[in-house]
């Protein structure tokens, strides 16, 4: 019974750390979070970024010029 009650621990375990590598991965993959290029540090400065990139799409201008 101890047995059956460590393995289900264990494989909780397993699972809970597959998540936070899962979610680290993603974090990393969008940028945000402490993976965030700088420059993209905060959300109002990331907001501030897709805020000129929809104008520059709009606008149907490029990022360098």
């Amino acid at each position: 019974m101890a047995e059956s009650a460590y393995r289900e621990q264990a494989g909780e375990t397993i699972a809970a750390a597959s998540a936070m590598l899962l979610l680290q991965l993603a974090a990393s993959q969008a940028e945000i979070g402490p993976f965030a290029r700088r420059g993209r540090e905060t959300p109002q400065m990331a907001a501030g970024l897709y805020r000129a990139a929809a104008l520059r799409a709009r606008t149907g201008t490029s990022r360098h010029g």
